[in-house]
């Protein structure tokens, strides 16, 4: 293994938020056809590859949101 790919798969340590009701259960994530199952509330060390997607797919959710209240502020209707 090259330094580029020991890197990669060194372990990154997340913890997912966990509130008791809505956001309890774990996380699924699948990468390029690998795949986790994430406990909440808890440290864990990940894989980068299941990070990054965790942080993307966050970013995507403020985004939405975001074009969501623009939408309502405007008077759209939001399907």
């Amino acid at each position: 293994m090259n330094k580029a790919n020991q890197k990669e798969e060194e372990l990154v340590e997340i913890t997912l938020f966990a509130d008791g009701d809505r956001y309890q259960d774990d996380v699924f994530v699948c990468v390029n056809g690998e795949s986790c199952l994430i406990k909440r509330g808890v440290p864990v060390k990940v894989r980068p590859m299941f990070a990054r997607a965790l942080a993307d797919s966050a970013e995507q959710d403020k985004l939405a949101e975001s074009m969501m209240r623009r939408a309502h502020e405007r008077g759209e209707a939001v399907r």
